[in-house]
């Protein structure tokens, strides 16, 4: 009787069954893989795999360097800190350059925002207890903004008085696989100035457009020029490391010179190589 009783009420409410089977429960998976997708995304981990920076007590500025997506300290930046440290002119001050190997974090296109941001927060907490510290410039490249940013916005918390410069080498705005624009927003927000050089043939987002706080190099046309055959999304990092090699090292000063010849929001078109004339409030970044 059950079963004649049970095909009877399929037979009154059968389209309330088709109803059932084609949408509430696809919309059921639906809601469960977007469930583990964003538990991928934004699960705990202790980083445990990273190799903090060791800071001397006496450093008064640090340098730091961050790699981005897929990369690793052996590619680039280990290069560039070579020639911060044979460039760089600090007035005698104790100084330090970090080239940040994350690479344990930074392999999933998803996940290295998360990573790199909440990275950055441990290590901007952690830097802040240099009581001799006075300046920090962070260098990031793709997903290491997010790590800069990171970093920038924890010291900044507990150190206000601590001047930081963020550099942005064709930063990547998407956080989280989700939130597009979150980059575009943030980036430069928390320093004391803020430069980002990008190359608008790119097709990331957010690693070809201008950034509201920070003051923009577009590099396309120095690429093109020159005749490189790097990546547009690789370029700025070697547009950036000529910038230093080229004898300009742009650092911030107790009065913030000479950034106010770069303000945020405004972007500056680079049309050649960087030259020894170039970074002065005279030329251009």
């Amino acid at each position: 009787m059950k079963r004649h009783a049970t095909m009877r009420w399929l037979e009154r409410n059968w389209l309330a069954v088709l109803a059932a089977v084609l949408v509430v429960i696809p919309a059921c998976g639906f809601i469960l893989g977007s469930a583990f997708f964003l538990a991928y995304i934004y699960w705990p981990v202790s980083y445990s795999a990273l190799a903090a920076p060791q800071i001397n007590p006496a450093t008064q500025q640090i340098t730091l360097i961050a790699h981005g997506l897929g990369d690793s300290d052996a590619s680039w930046t280990a290069s560039l800190r070579d020639t911060l440290q044979q460039k760089a002119d600090t007035g005698g001050e104790p100084r330090q350059v970090i080239a940040l190997d994350w690479s344990a974090y930074s392999k999933s296109a998803v996940r290295c925002s998360v990573d790199g941001l909440r990275i950055g927060e441990k290590l901007g907490s952690e830097i802040a207890e240099s009581a001799a510290l006075h300046s920090l410039h962070l260098i990031g490249h793709s997903c290491g903004a997010f790590l800069v940013l990171g970093l920038c916005e924890a010291l900044k918390a507990r150190r206000h008085d601590i001047l930081v410069q963020t550099t942005y080498l064709d930063p990547v705005s998407i956080y989280g696989g989700v939130f597009w624009n979150y980059g575009l927003k943030h980036f430069g927000s928390c320093a004391d100035f803020s430069d980002a050089y990008i190359d608008t043939e790119d097709k990331v987002t957010g690693s070809n457009q201008l950034l509201p706080n920070s003051y923009t190099v577009d590099v396309t046309a120095a690429r093109k020029r020159s005749g490189s055959a790097f990546a547009p999304h690789i370029w700025p990092v070697h547009y950036y490391s000529r910038l230093i090699e080229s004898g300009y090292h742009p650092h911030i000063d107790e009065n913030g010179a000479p950034w106010q010849c770069y303000p945020r929001g405004t972007m500056h078109k680079a049309d050649t190589l960087p030259t020894a004339e170039t970074g002065t409030c005279a030329g251009t970044i």
